[in-house]
């Protein structure tokens, strides 16, 4: 039998190494931003003109935690706020530089991934595949709202290059 402690500690290990991933390249990007920050440029990038409730719900934080964040991307020219069907709803948008910016940072993110894989063996980079996909299968079973583990895209792992996607019932 597997040790928890010791799973539980490689899990941890393993989140902090994607952590580290995403803050270096968010660290040499000219923008500074933060995770949270760029957690919303890619949300919006992936729903174009979305409701703020909507990215709220999205990121999983509350409405006045996201019109902060918005507050933040608009300073920095990122985002702009649009009327949206009714006066009281207020939706996200990309500025062109905002779109540069999560574009920027997702090659970023790859680059700095495929040089930490670049690092193991194929066999290594094949057990580490296997063992991933192993705990997305448990998550999955373990979460009846499991979608929601899809990276915060939103997409509802519709797409067929998400590693959810095989969990969609036909």
């Amino acid at each position: 039998m597997a040790d928890h402690v010791v799973l539980k500690h490689l899990a941890d290990l393993f989140m902090q190494i994607g952590a580290r991933a995403t803050m270096e390249t968010l660290l040499e990007a000219d923008e500074m931003l933060t995770n949270s920050q760029l957690l919303a440029l890619r949300y919006i990038w992936l729903h174009a003109d979305c409701p703020l409730s909507e990215l709220a719900s999205g990121l999983g934080v509350s409405n006045p935690a996201a019109t902060k964040i918005m507050d933040r991307l608009a300073q920095k020219q990122l985002v702009v706020r649009m009327p949206g069907t009714d006066r009281r709803q207020i939706l996200a948008a990309l500025t062109s530089k905002g779109r540069d910016t999560v574009e920027t940072q997702l090659r970023m993110q790859m680059i700095a991934y495929v040089s930490l894989f670049n690092t193991m063996t194929e066999v290594e980079q094949a057990t580490l595949q296997a063992g991933l996909e192993v705990m997305i299968d448990a998550a999955v079973r373990r979460w009846p709202d499991w979608q929601q583990l899809c990276l915060r895209c939103g997409t509802g792992c519709a797409r067929k290059d998400c590693p959810l996607y095989r969990y969609i019932p036909s």
